[in-house]
């Protein structure tokens, strides 16, 4: 992957002494001009060899605050909810208010900018502060932000950088703002491409998964098909020499335990059968939301016989999906039991409902709500969660293997997309992502 590199003869030598002349002697100009020079080089680096995007916002991030001598940076992305710009990176990772730095993609200042492609200098360019919306002013001043930058590729605003300075005096020459403007340039170009290149991986890893999963489910179908017949006949003779034998006798206990295990594989081969048999599948509009909250009615008797806490928290009622309730109700039913059975002796099981959405590099942009199951269970190991969804794998020593890959064929159904992420004694988070239906389709069905 080859990206843009910066020249580090930027415009005349001048231009940046100029900025320094008035407070240091030439010899220390000298030496932070060498010392910029080399930043901005290690910057060039970073864009050509980092892939990763989170590990390229976090160089990037660095970077700009040696160079500009800044206290935050704070990179924004559309990378949760369509049209909004949250944080993708903070240079202050710990501080908790990052959920409220919200910029419309379609307000003022993300307009102004894709229109100028330019940095907006806030402390010079007074009057396109105050041309902007009283929210955008709002987080902007209670950041600190001096300077914002737009990230774009292909005449579009993939994302906007702020530079924060808690420091009055600090200002920006006219070369350092053509400075920056080069160098997040470049750098939107590669974070482009690195978001681009980890959402290829994470297609093709998925597309991977599907194809290894159906492969395996009609292979263990025709096996169950071979398997039936002779547990048939293993079955008629047990039954036939349980009746020899009295009832209380050690031998009748026995062959009792027998017929229940045999019982009991020709009940996983009834779900290896139904695995390759086309289930009906009547989608009608569904508010996810409500849903969700009827589940939990189901459920907390038994969480809370096991001193299961459970926490639930969403947006009110409104985002509609399409789909099957029996099969809906199957697949939350499956995950839910799956959490609890994890927290045999209590724990915490969080459910949440939020909107999500495709990353911005996506041609068609399409609305997504995301249903998240968290428990505090004892976890999956990091080599066993890429298998979690295979017929017959289970951690459980009475588990068939089935619940999860039918739970899988479920979403795949509804057109949905389900992962998991697992910490080793911390617990489990599922989350499945459902393509959101318009409030009029809703109505009209």
């Amino acid at each position: 992957m080859r990206f843009c590199s910066i020249s580090t003869e930027l415009g005349e030598p001048n231009a940046r002494m100029s900025w320094f002349s008035f407070k240091f002697p030439g010899r220390f100009r000298k030496r932070r001009w060498e010392g910029d020079r080399l930043i901005i080089l290690d910057f060039n680096r970073s864009l050509s060899l980092i892939a990763d995007p989170e590990s390229l916002m976090a160089s990037t991030a660095a970077r700009v605050t040696e160079l500009f001598r800044v206290d935050r940076v704070i990179i924004l992305r559309p990378l949760a909810e369509p049209g909004i710009l949250t944080v993708a990176f903070d240079t202050e990772s710990s501080v908790e208010n990052q959920y409220e730095i919200r910029l419309l993609n379609e307000g003022r200042l993300a307009k102004w900018m894709l229109t100028n492609e330019a940095a907006l200098v806030l402390d010079k360019d007074k009057s396109i502060f105050d041309y902007l919306d009283e929210s955008e002013r709002r987080v902007l001043l209670n950041l600190k932000t001096r300077v914002c930058v737009p990230l774009i590729t292909q005449n579009r605003l993939s994302g906007i950088v702020l530079l924060c300075c808690l420091d009055r005096d600090w200002v920006l020459s006219e070369y350092e703002v053509s400075l920056l403007q080069m160098l997040m340039g470049s750098a939107s170009v590669a974070l482009e491409n690195a978001f681009l290149l980890e959402e290829q991986r994470d297609r093709l890893r998925k597309l991977y998964r599907a194809e290894r999963l159906a492969a395996a489910g009609q292979l263990a179908a025709s096996v169950a098909h071979e398997i039936r017949n002779p547990l048939t006949g293993i079955r008629s003779t047990v039954q036939y020499l349980v009746s020899e034998y009295e009832e209380g006798s050690s031998r009748r206990e026995l062959l009792t335990g027998v017929m229940e295990e045999v019982d009991r594989i020709d009940r996983t081969i009834d779900g290896l059968l139904g695995l390759t048999r086309s289930t009906e599948f009547n989608p009608a509009p569904v508010d996810l939301c409500e849903f969700v909250e009827e589940m939990l009615v189901l459920i907390t008797p038994q969480a809370l016989s096991q001193g299961v806490e459970i926490d639930h928290h969403g947006p009110s009622p409104g985002l509609h999906i399409l789909a099957d309730i029996l099969l809906l109700r199957q697949l939350f039913i499956n995950l839910i039991l799956n959490a609890l059975q994890a927290m045999p002796k209590g724990g915490k099981l969080e459910i949440e409902v939020t909107p999500d959405g495709r990353p911005a590099t996506l041609a068609v942009e399409r609305s997504w709500a995301r249903v998240s199951i968290s428990d505090t269970g004892c976890g999956i190991p990091a080599d066993q969660l890429d298998r979690v969804f295979d017929p017959f794998f289970t951690t459980k020593k009475e588990g068939t293997g089935l619940g999860l890959y039918t739970t899988h064929l479920v979403a795949q159904q509804h057109g949905a997309e389900i992962e998991m992420l697992s910490q080793v004694n911390e617990g489990t988070t599922v989350s499945v992502r459902f393509p959101i239906i318009q409030a009029q389709a809703a109505d009209i069905a």
